[in-house]
């Protein structure tokens, strides 16, 4: 392996600043360098000429290229799901704002709609009953039932529609107080009537059953307060899921990127010592020379990728 190899999969984010006109050169002889010039550059010569001369390395140096290829293409993941991450949540917001301004509504929309139908299946059981004081057989009974059931469904929701117009919650509040009546004195008649009960004991009988029900209709009304709607919830769904992938990615970025840093670390190691034996060049002292092997190795291993 070369170490045009290196150079070709270097740094995902390569610094503009950095001086890589020294790094295509050939790694079987040393190329003269101008006296003048810093001993950086014979640094990195010498280095390029270890990698040759000793083939241990070469395991180290393609598991090095392998990761750090993946690790440019996590960045590309990691940089998607951020910029998915942040439109969704922009949306969610928008949405916020224009849906639920006094961030009331709490329950997710299939909570929500799985709280009210159980209150609905609930209400149907003393609506049943309600319904035998029609005298009806089995199947009109059931009839009226669901009828009944219609209306408490279409009660709850007429109380959401009205939220905030206070005339048309009056109107619709008298319309389903005078339903309640008429069935609390259907219901008493029936009993008196069919059970021969007596009126105190049938009109309260009939008062508990109507006010289950009742209570059942704005235990609905006030679920679907704190319901949100479909698009919001679906807004927010969409947003936790986009910041999940997020932290994913992110995540396995930071994890390449800490791979990456061991196989360098153990070039490092590996050609450090070597290099240290080589002489120093003619005009510079051996510690300058070696902290210029050290930065030679860093400049062809190291990488500008940064993790969150």
């Amino acid at each position: 392996m070369t170490i045009e190899a290196i150079t070709k999969h270097g740094d995902p984010s390569p610094d503009p600043e950095r001086d890589d006109s020294i790094l295509p050169v050939q790694a079987d002889a040393e190329p003269a360098t101008p006296a003048g010039d810093a001993p950086q550059a014979r640094a990195t010569a010498t280095i390029k000429r270890l990698l040759e001369e000793h083939p241990a390395v070469a395991k180290e140096i393609k598991d090095t290229l392998r990761t750090r290829v993946y690790l440019r293409e996590l960045a590309g993941r990691t940089n998607q799901a951020e910029v998915l991450e942040a439109g969704t949540e922009e949306h969610e917001a928008n949405l916020a704002v224009k849906l639920d301004p006094g961030d009331h509504r709490v329950l997710g929309f299939g909570l929500g709609l799985a709280v009210i139908v159980a209150l609905v299946i609930l209400d149907a059981v003393p609506l049943n009953w309600a319904a035998q004081a029609f005298g009806l057989n089995s199947a009109g009974t059931w009839l009226v039932t669901f009828i009944l059931v219609v209306a408490s469904i279409g009660a709850m929701l007429g109380f959401e529609v009205t939220r905030g117009h206070p005339r048309r919650r009056g109107v619709l509040t008298a319309v389903v107080v005078m339903g309640y009546l008429a069935l609390l004195g259907l219901r008493t008649e029936f009993l008196i009537t069919v059970s021969k009960e007596p009126l105190p004991v049938a009109l309260l009988q009939s008062a508990l059953l109507t006010a289950i029900s009742a209570g059942l209709v704005l235990c609905g009304s006030a679920i679907l307060a704190r319901t949100r709607h479909l698009s919001h919830s679906r807004a927010r769904a969409a947003a936790r899921r986009a910041a999940q992938a997020a932290d994913d990615a992110r995540a396995a970025q930071r994890q390449a990127a800490e791979k990456l840093q061991r196989h360098i670390g153990s070039l490092h190691h590996m050609l450090l010592p070597w290099a240290l034996r080589s002489a120093a060049p003619e005009g510079a002292d051996h510690a300058n020379w070696d902290a210029a092997l050290d930065q030679a190795i860093r400049d062809l291993f190291s990488t500008t990728t940064t993790t969150t």
